[in-house]
């Protein structure tokens, strides 16, 4: 099989690979779309992803295929299945206080186990959802969303709230789909790039604000993961408001904020780590046409042309889906 294979910093091999053997509760994959996220840029530049990286291990964490082989009796030959990378260890003290996404074994498909920059992926059963009614492609942004839903949880969300958007790429788009299947309709946004900007309008945002607003937000969602723009995330909260930090900064990212402001805002902040029970809701708002993100998906590529996808944007990008 061809596999891109992760080497170490901005060392990417398009390599042809034995095809794994299983194992008994594992099923093979034929990985038909997986999903750039940014963390996989991170990894390609030398930063951490949601787990320790150990080279070389195949990347890309947004996938979802065809079962071609199975040692699994929950599956069987033909079945489509979208993947949630994240493999918890079921027995440290996060675990088993429910806050799995803590666990201090964290293992990842895609991270520290090879995953779907490739033509097979080797899935263990329970790591595996089935889907009928949606495209591959589609699928592919379950995990992307699973991730985002767990953000909104940790959100006290009122329909009459004024809410904030900070970064309108594809994670900030796609949460502006979760706020609205919520009744929000007093949704705006900050970001520099225009296409982005036309993409959230013809989305639905109430308006897109500039650097130099001075209005103030029950809700604030940060999504860009640059200094400036958390620290804009504090200064645009509202008295009482809440602020969701969502992005995924650089391990070298230092704000600045004023502790006194928040203190007399009562702000709360939070911050959301991964996707931890909430894979199967996002295939199934997907498949019920609940939330609809195909507008999302603006280029295609294959496992030749992932290297140069890595290491810069293409013009008007959003989600770029690999098709092995």
């Amino acid at each position: 099989m061809k596999a891109a294979v992760f080497y170490g910093q901005r060392d990417l091999r398009v390599e042809e690979m034995e095809l794994p053997v299983l194992r008994e509760g594992e099923i093979l994959v034929r990985v038909r779309a997986c999903g750039i996220c940014g963390t996989d840029v991170h990894i390609f530049n030398g930063a951490e992803g949601s787990a320790k990286v150990t080279p070389p291990v195949i990347l890309g964490h947004e996938f979802c295929g065809e079962v071609v082989e199975t040692k699994s009796l929950l599956f069987r030959v033909g079945n489509k299945v979208s993947i949630d990378p994240n493999i918890y260890c079921g027995v440290c003290k996060f675990c088993r206080s429910g806050k799995v996404q803590l666990c201090e074994n964290l293992l990842a498909l895609g991270v520290n186990l090879n995953g779907g920059f490739a033509e097979y992926a080797v899935v263990p059963e329970k790591q595996a959802i089935l889907f009928e009614d949606i495209s591959f492609e589609e699928a592919a942004l379950a995990e992307p969303l699973a991730c985002c839903l767990h953000g909104i949880e940790k959100l006290e969300l009122k329909a009459t709230d004024k809410v904030l958007i900070i970064g309108l790429g594809p994670i900030g788009l796609t949460m502006l789909e979760i706020l609205k299947l919520h009744g929000v309709d007093k949704i705006y946004g900050y970001e520099i790039e225009e296409f982005r900007k036309e993409v959230a309008r013809a989305q639905g945002i109430k308006d897109i604000i500039d650097a130099n607003d001075d209005s103030k937000f029950d809700i604030v969602i940060e999504c860009a993961g640059t200094k400036e723009s958390i620290e804009m995330a504090f200064e645009k909260l509202e008295k009482g408001g809440q602020l969701l930090v969502f992005s995924v900064p650089s391990p070298r990212t230092e704000v600045f904020i004023k502790p006194f402001e928040m203190f007399r805002k009562e702000a709360r902040v939070y911050w959301s780590f991964v996707n931890p029970f909430t894979q199967r809701l996002a295939v199934e708002l997907l498949e019920s046409k609940k939330i609809n993100l195909k507008h999302l998906i603006t280029h295609r590529i294959s496992l030749g042309e992932l290297f140069q996808a890595l290491s810069g944007k293409y013009e008007r990008q959003l989600k770029v889906i690999v098709q092995p």
